[in-house]
């Protein structure tokens, strides 16, 4: 459930705090969808062949969901679009949480109510400083994401039963709690970057820029990098930000204002990159920072943690799919998760 902060303003860029109900269900197995209280069982009964079928026999002899001008709607009526529309969602928290439950005991460990509520408390401090306005924020989120009290209240589960599991992984040393310093207090360099798809065009455009032509120019003709309306201008960047390719770092950090850089591949693309400036380390002692430099540090290292464990045990447990609209809204989103 927790968030990776900063917007980004290119593909490399740090994750946004506005996401971070989305991001939270990432990390907890459940993904984003706007579905309303779903119920995880339903009695069976046929489902309506078209819409005019909606209100059959079967639905007379069920408890009603809702009325339809003076019709009575229930489960049966409703069941296939519901299964439909969430149901593989559903199995796929219904998986991790089998997965978390069986972990924790064989750990001897539990979550209590307690630890749901740290999940909240920690999520509403990220949306804003004053209680009202964030649990506003945290309103409209649910809402957006589909999250009614039972799916919020096992979302808060999922994640403090993973924050529980992976504590003994944790370790802040000195040495990680130096680099977080020097992320958020120390040097900060302001670059323009370009990126293309290919090799040919990157030698291309970089014996342009050689040759005098205007940088923030071409950036915002040929580059493909969203800061390509700002002609490649990116936020300030430190040597230290893990979120930034290391190749991109270590080929900027000696360049002087002015500068190009070399042409960088990373992932599928290549870069170019030209030095605007270079913003000084602030003048903030470390141990006057020491305590919220560690909580970020720890929260920070959970996040990443608690990602790895959801993803292995996410996919541990034995689903057999019984139901044949659930068995092929379950094969339609195992198959989008394979093309992602």
């Amino acid at each position: 459930m927790e968030v990776i902060s900063h917007p980004p303003a290119s593909k490399w860029k740090r994750l946004s705090i506005a996401a971070g109900l989305t991001a939270c269900a990432a990390v907890a197995g459940c993904q984003t969808n706007h579905s309303r209280n779903v119920p995880t069982r339903a009695p069976v009964g046929a489902a309506p062949t078209s819409p005019s079928d909606s209100i059959s026999s079967q639905t007379m002899k069920e408890r009603p969901l809702a009325m339809l001008e003076g019709q009575p709607i229930g489960i049966s009526t409703m069941q296939a679009r519901l299964i439909e529309q969430s149901g593989a969602e559903t199995l796929r928290e219904l998986r991790l949480e089998a997965a978390l439950r069986r972990t924790l005991l064989e750990a001897d460990l539990s979550v209590g109510k307690a630890d749901t509520a740290h999940e909240e408390a920690m999520l509403l401090e990220r949306f804003s400083s004053d209680e009202d306005t964030a649990r506003m924020v945290l309103q409209t989120l649910r809402r957006n994401e589909g999250l009614g009290p039972e799916r919020y209240a096992a979302l808060l589960w999922r994640n403090a039963a993973l924050r529980i599991l992976v504590q003994e992984e944790i370790e802040l040393t000195p040495d990680t709690l130096q680099r977080l310093y020097q992320l958020e207090h120390g040097p900060r360099m302001i670059i323009r970057i370009m990126v293309v798809a290919t090799l040919q065009e990157a030698e291309e455009l970089h014996g342009r820029l050689v040759g005098g032509e205007d940088f923030e120019d071409l950036a915002a003709k040929r580059s493909i990098d969203a800061s390509r309306d700002r002609g490649g201008l990116l936020d300030p960047i430190s040597p230290e930000d893990p979120t930034w390719p290391q190749a991109l770092r270590s080929e900027i950090v000696d360049l002087q204002p002015g500068e190009l850089s070399g042409i960088v591949f990373f992932d599928d693309r290549f870069a170019i990159a030209r030095m605007e400036r270079s913003l000084p380390a602030d003048d903030v002692p470390f141990e006057t920072v020491r305590d919220e430099i560690e909580l970020a540090a720890q929260l920070s290292q959970e996040r990443l943690r608690m990602a790895e464990l959801a993803g292995r045990l996410g996919v541990q447990p034995k689903i057999k799919v019984l139901d044949p609209v659930l068995r092929r809204a379950w094969s339609v989103d195992e198959a989008a998760e394979e093309q992602q």
